[in-house]
């Protein structure tokens, strides 16, 4: 249930999704790499609408009375039972490009952060849900997002007991179609392979939000202990 991201190179998405849709209208630009993408972060996502846009992590529900209660996930087996996602799922879906993301295990009393990206380096897209809210404080509109979650993949399940939804680029096409079925759409909540996956324990640095930089995604290489021997 990943609550943290990396986005720092989307090039690999916005070639494959050009390919595949042809008219994306990418409404953002180059983006500010973002090692350490917490809620409330604005990351990079492709609307249903074929836009690509910034978007609030953490989804706030047209009908929300605020914004303080965010949706960060959404498990995929009870999209139709929770009112924060079911419209969504209908008609607003997205893809949510990342270069990986973190999940901490539990091990004994300390929390040891992993990061896990895709085995050939290119960006994960993972699925996504979004929903538009009026702050009429500011009288503007704020777009956000939820990703997906399913049940965890051998990998992952060493650590954790559950993974987003990642897509492969076969199937962005029926995520984002209007017309795809609530049937063919509910078989795309399978596990990403492990053999597709890498995943390496890295630096405590990820845990404080207010680090961002490369070396939050860097393996994090054993400690050496070296003895002396005094002559």
């Amino acid at each position: 249930m990943p609550g943290r991201l990396a986005i720092f190179d989307d090039s690999s998405f916005k070639n494959e999704a050009r390919k595949i849709f042809l008219d994306v209208k990418n409404r953002l630009g180059a983006i500010k790499p973002n090692y350490n993408t917490a809620p409330t972060h604005l990351v990079p996502v492709l609307l249903n609408t074929k836009e690509y846009v910034y978007a609030h992590f953490g989804l706030v529900p047209s009908w929300a009375k605020d914004k303080k209660s965010i949706n960060i996930n959404a498990r995929s087996e009870t999209l139709f039972e929770k009112k924060s996602f079911r419209d969504s799922f209908k008609s607003k879906r997205c893809l949510i490009p990342v270069n990986g993301f973190y999940e901490w295990e539990k091990r004994d009393k300390e929390k040891i952060p992993y990061f896990i990206k895709a085995k050939n380096d290119d960006c994960f897209a993972l699925a996504g849900l979004w929903d538009e809210w009026f702050d009429e404080t500011t009288g503007k509109s704020i777009l956000s997002v939820a990703l997906i979650t399913t049940q965890p993949n051998d990998m992952i399940e060493k650590i954790h007991d559950r993974m987003p939804v990642i897509l492969d680029k076969k199937y962005w096409n029926l995520w984002l179609n209007n017309d795809s079925s609530l049937e063919e759409l509910n078989k795309l909540f399978s596990a990403h392979p492990s053999e597709m996956m890498h995943m390496y324990e890295v630096s405590s640095l990820v845990n404080k939000v207010s680090n961002n930089s490369k070396e939050c995604v860097i393996k994090k290489e054993p400690s050496n202990r070296i003895s002396q021997t005094l002559f």
